[in-house]
């Protein structure tokens, strides 16, 4: 098999792999950068926090979809601590500082299925940050768009 063929099979089968084998690093940090806490959370982790769901339109899926998983607002606070922002990391290293204001006020969802399925990386998987879109307009500005980040990799939530 020729290397090209051989790094687009390999690429393919990873982008295939359910959210069920992935996991979310989470760690929350002072100012400073200093590491206060941090745990790995697989998908039944994720499933064992409260449940929530948001049906909307998105810019990049066709119709109405139906997304669920806990809230990011049940993640922060699973240190105890009182996070000021997350920065949210994702597959292809792109980051996105969000708010604490979008996880308490705002339905800042962390979704781990769409419409009742596991999320794969190929489909934006495996985990995705979603926002109620069709309930206010003011969740289709840019500024929301950039923080519905999809293939989530890592969570540092910053705390005072």
């Amino acid at each position: 098999m020729p290397r090209t063929a051989l790094i687009a099979s390999l690429l393919l089968a990873w982008l295939s792999i359910p959210a069920a084998a992935q996991s979310v690093l989470v760690r929350w940090a002072g100012k400073d950068g200093k590491v206060l806490s941090q745990q790995e959370l697989t998908l039944a982790a994720l499933d064992a926090l409260p449940q929530a769901s948001i049906e909307t339109s998105t810019p990049w899926e066709d119709g109405r979809r139906h997304f669920t998983g806990p809230l990011l607002a049940s993640i922060a606070t699973l240190s105890g601590r009182d996070p000021s922002e997350v920065q949210v990391g994702a597959l292809n290293d792109y980051r996105m500082s969000i708010p604490a204001e979008d996880w308490r006020h705002n339905g800042a969802l962390f979704s781990t299925r769409i419409d009742g399925n596991v999320i794969r990386i190929k489909d934006k998987g495996p985990f995705w940050i979603m926002y109620p879109i069709d309930s206010d307009a003011k969740f289709r500005q840019a500024y929301y768009k950039a923080r519905m980040v999809w293939q989530v990799k890592s969570l540092d939530f910053v705390v005072e």
